[in-house]
């Protein structure tokens, strides 16, 4: 298995992960990228606690869009 540098994720590759929580966990993807974040948290200024908190947004992001398309738009 190839080495992974966080600190050098891409945008891209950070919002691939957030969609494959998202699909596995559907609404509880930003608990569990929140928890894998809060495993670092006595180093916040660490890879794994920045990368696990740009996750957590990116998932925050793709369920806020999911919601939206979901709701169907009032047609009065």
């Amino acid at each position: 298995m190839p080495w992974i540098n966080l600190s050098e994720m891409s945008e891209k590759q950070i919002i691939e992960l957030a969609a494959i929580l998202v699909n596995e966990y559907g609404h509880a993807a930003l608990q569990v990228a929140e928890r894998r974040r809060d495993q670092h948290a006595d180093k916040p200024y660490s890879d794994s606690y920045r990368v696990w908190a740009r996750i957590a947004e990116a998932a925050a992001r793709l369920l806020r869009v999911s919601r939206r398309q979901r709701v169907p738009a009032d047609c009065s």
